[in-house]
């Protein structure tokens, strides 16, 4: 009759991995002393040639221009570590972003990166890193 019903193993199991993805991503923004959300992530042409763009707004702490950060995804599993070449407040270059700013867009060095919309881009707390 109800042929989607989940057994109580599976709802369980289901539920725990939920609370493991929870638990990453809460811990992310514990440890991070700087916290980007992506928004949006794309190719921009400029010069003929083809950069990434990322897109987001700063949830806390300070990013500078050369610094390294560490992207996750987000269920809170680590992508990569990227270095910017390039931020953005708006439309005004800048050196570095600040937790409260918004519509930021950032031009990461490395190009070979799957970036995607929902990515977490942070830098933790000098004693929390791996």
């Amino acid at each position: 009759m109800f042929g989607n019903r989940l057994s109580k193993e599976e709802k369980s199991r289901r539920r725990a991995e939920r609370q493991a993805v929870y638990d990453r991503v809460y811990t992310l923004h514990e440890q991070a002393e700087f916290l980007c959300y992506i928004n949006d992530a794309y190719a921009e042409e400029y010069k003929g040639k083809s950069f990434v763009k990322l897109e987001g707004l700063v949830a806390k702490g300070t990013g500078r221009v050369g610094d390294t950060f560490l992207l996750y995804d987000c269920e809170g599993r680590k992508k990569a570590e990227i270095t910017m070449t390039e931020l953005y407040l708006g439309t005004n270059p800048v050196e570095q972003l600040e937790g409260g700013d918004k519509r930021v867009a950032l031009y990461p060095k490395e190009q070979d990166v799957k970036y995607q919309a929902g990515d977490i881009l942070c830098k933790l707390k000098p004693d929390d890193n791996e």
